[in-house]
């Protein structure tokens, strides 16, 4: 469950919870249903055993032609939603993909044509290698795929079901209510993902949600949260031939939502072309030669913008670091451990060895670093926007939320007889955002600035406190170019 300590498992370092913290509180509160609290208990009463349940959901479903099922087309329709914790309802920015997913359980393979529109992307994932198409033939594709089949074949419903029947340690669990409706829980190990519940509605005797823990540590946009809670939630039932599935599933991960996956038509067992998970003996072992996670990658450049300021190129790594009287700031924490560490390597290599404290403060899922500095012991500085991230990067990590300072007022970061300046300023789509400035270097820094609007802001704000800005930075890197 997401947490720290304090109220609700949620504080900053000055004792109460902020407003970000309070959100990602609220947020597991609504998604804690098995909990066995008795504020969500029911009374007692003669329930159904897990295995009878089951089995009558499997039923409902298709019986032994569900049991039968040995290959699937769906036609489906992702929804992508931005990982926020505002307590504003409609701020997830998504993004529409259209998609044919097609599988053979018994391979097991998986093949999803993504359509973006101006280009058409294959995957092929076969056993354990993945592949991709972009048109110009296939090529190896990350290990974070074989990942992701993986566990999208648990969580599609129909396997589910199966998978429920066959567990060795099916067991009934405490009943709970969602949105004032009994539900009967149900636990289980999968093969995949562990231990994980399942929560049937107690009226139609059909799965509404699964949770289970989980971590991608091979997935570049969720590496770093570490091991998070994932919600599945299921609605909207259809029947296609005998079979009946709910046809939307609303993936929560970390307490956010993070996809809403629609089929808009289901075709069970029908026939597929001879190659569709060919995957040849050379690309399966140009596969295995370059295996790995997405963000296992090299640092582009480490440029010395001026004495004191020295900016890191390369997508997932720390931003770089701002030199304060005889210490430095590290900026950003880097996507993962790996990409923090890899970073201040590169960094002591140009003459950056010793960190006073670190500005942590981009509010998007992209500084799982952040449990390094943490541990480290070293002071790390955020945002009231950025707070819930770390949060939930350093829930999944392990690590305490300690050492962390949020900055809700103006203050000075002082090392060594140099200041850096910190003060909150809202933007439109993020408000409790930060900006930094040195005077020294003359340089003004703001991690959510995205925008021209959000840079009008930032400089506007820059204007009135009578800063002089040479260099500005935002979300595209230390000094942003232009």
């Amino acid at each position: 469950m997401i947490g720290g300590t304090g109220e609700n498992g949620v504080t900053g370092r000055n004792g109460h919870a902020g407003a970000a913290g309070r959100v990602l509180a609220g947020m597991v509160a609504i998604l804690a249903f098995a909990t066995e609290s008795a504020a969500q208990a029911a009374p007692p009463q003669t329930e159904p055993t897990a295995a009878t349940l089951v089995a009558r959901a499997i039923d409902l479903m298709g019986g032994q032609t569900l049991r039968d099922v040995e290959r699937v087309r769906l036609d489906m329709m992702t929804q992508w939603q931005r990982t926020g914790y505002r307590d504003v309802p409609w701020t997830d920015r998504p993004s529409f993909e259209p998609h044919v997913d097609v599988r053979d359980y018994t391979i097991p393979a998986w093949r999803n044509t993504r359509d973006f529109g101006v280009r058409t992307i294959t995957n092929v994932v076969r056993d354990s290698v993945a592949t991709t198409d972009l048109g110009e033939g296939p090529q190896p594709l990350s290990v974070a795929y074989v990942d992701e089949r993986d566990e999208l074949f648990t969580y599609t419903p129909d396997r589910l079901l199966l998978l429920l029947d066959e567990a060795s340690d099916l067991a009934s669990a405490a009943d709970t209510v969602i949105g004032g409706e009994q539900h009967v829980l149900v636990r289980a190990t999968g093969p995949i993902v562990g231990p994980l519940s399942v929560a049937f509605h107690a009226g139609t005797g059909l799965p509404t949600v699964l949770t289970f823990q989980s971590a991608h540590p091979n997935d570049f946009g969720l590496v770093p949260f570490g091991t998070m809670r994932v919600d599945v939630w299921y609605s909207n039932w259809r029947t296609f031939g005998d079979i009946s599935i709910p046809t939307q599933w609303d993936v929560l991960r970390a307490g956010a939502p993070y996809k809403r996956m629609t089929v808009w038509s289901a075709s069970f067992d029908p026939e597929f072309a001879a190659d569709s998970f060919a995957v040849s003996p050379h690309l399966r072992t140009a596969y295995l030669e370059s295996r790995g996670p997405m963000h296992d990658r090299a640092i582009d450049s480490i440029t010395a913008i001026e004495p004191g300021l020295t900016q890191v190129s390369g997508f997932g790594f720390p931003a770089g670091a701002v030199e304060i009287g005889g210490d430095w700031v590290l900026v950003e924490a880097g996507h993962a451990p790996l990409n923090l560490d890899r970073a201040r390597r590169a960094l002591a290599a140009h003459g950056v060895r010793s960190f006073g404290a670190a500005l942590v403060a981009a509010a998007r899922p992209g500084n799982g670093g952040i449990s390094s500095l943490v541990a480290d012991g070293l002071p790390v500085y955020t945002s009231a926007a950025a707070e819930p991230f770390l949060l939930a990067n350093l829930l999944g990590a392990g690590v305490a939320f300690e050492g962390v300072t949020t900055v809700r007022d103006p203050t000075w970061v002082e090392l060594d007889g140099g200041r850096l300046r910190l003060e909150p300023i809202d933007l439109p789509d993020l408000p409790g955002s930060v900006v930094a400035y040195s005077p020294r270097h003359q340089w003004l820094y703001a991690p959510d600035a995205v925008t021209p609007l959000d840079l009008r802001i930032v400089l506007d704000h820059a204007e009135t406190r009578g800063w002089t800005v040479t260099y500005l930075g935002s979300a595209r890197g230390l000094v942003a170019p232009g």
